[in-house]
């Protein structure tokens, strides 16, 4: 597997999917052969359906830190990050002088600015729909819209949206009304890997071409599909 060594995010992410890989093993070998649902192990794919959706979460949040910090580290002054924002910063710390500050001052305050927006959308970040993410990567990086990244052959990136709300609207009614859950099967399992895996491959290198855009450089190589499996 060619995933960057650097690129912890993605390592993360496939370290973690292998408990969902884990469980679709155990379905294998406790259920027994021929068509039909199989009632007595769909609580192996409720489980699965909320850890894929915690899979997203944790990476969603490694992704967004770890570039952040990236973007600190080679940027020559504040004025190298994306004036979304520079503004937003600029509006709760007394205007644009919040930029004269000494040193590398600036670099607390894009970390605080991370820390704040985390604070203020734990619970949104709980349940990472499109627009969440979309807002979180906004605020913090200055990257408008991360989720029209979400395409590929045959999938447009509502369609993409709209498979990813669903998942997590599954995953609420799993974890909240257990018994009142629609029915889950493993085909559901394997669709829902598919796409956590496919929409972090295009926010890896969505954000990293935004990062290109503005140093000149990407943080990690660009990655395909395959490379998450």
């Amino acid at each position: 597997m060619a995933v960057h060594a650097s690129n912890k995010h993605t390592t993360a992410l496939i370290t973690n999917l292998k408990d969902v890989t884990r469980l679709k093993d155990i379905h294998g070998r406790i259920t027994s052969k021929g068509p039909g649902r199989k009632h007595d192990v769909e609580v192996l794919h409720k489980s699965a359906i909320v850890l894929l959706v915690a899979c997203w979460e944790a990476f969603v949040e490694d992704m967004m830190e770890a570039t952040l910090g990236w973007m600190i580290a080679h940027a020559k002054d504040y004025k190298s990050f994306p004036s979304l924002v520079l503004d937003r910063i600029a509006s709760t710390h007394q205007g644009a002088k919040a930029w004269l500050l000494a040193g590398d001052g600036w670099k607390q305050v894009l970390r605080d600015n991370l820390k704040e927006v985390l604070a203020r959308t734990t619970a949104t970040l709980n349940t990472p729909r499109s627009e969440q993410v979309d807002a979180l990567f906004e605020k913090t990086l200055g990257l408008k819209s991360l989720s029209k990244a979400w395409q590929w052959k045959g999938r447009s990136a509502d369609q993409s949206r709209k498979s990813l709300n669903d998942l997590i609207t599954l995953r609420g009614s799993i974890a909240h009304r257990v018994s009142g859950a629609r029915h889950v099967r493993l085909k559901d399992v394997s669709d829902a890997r598919d796409l956590v895996c496919r929409v972090a491959v295009k926010s890896h290198n969505a954000v990293c071409l935004h990062a290109y855009r503005s140093f000149g450089r990407t943080p990690w190589p660009l990655i395909k599909y395959g490379q998450t499996k």
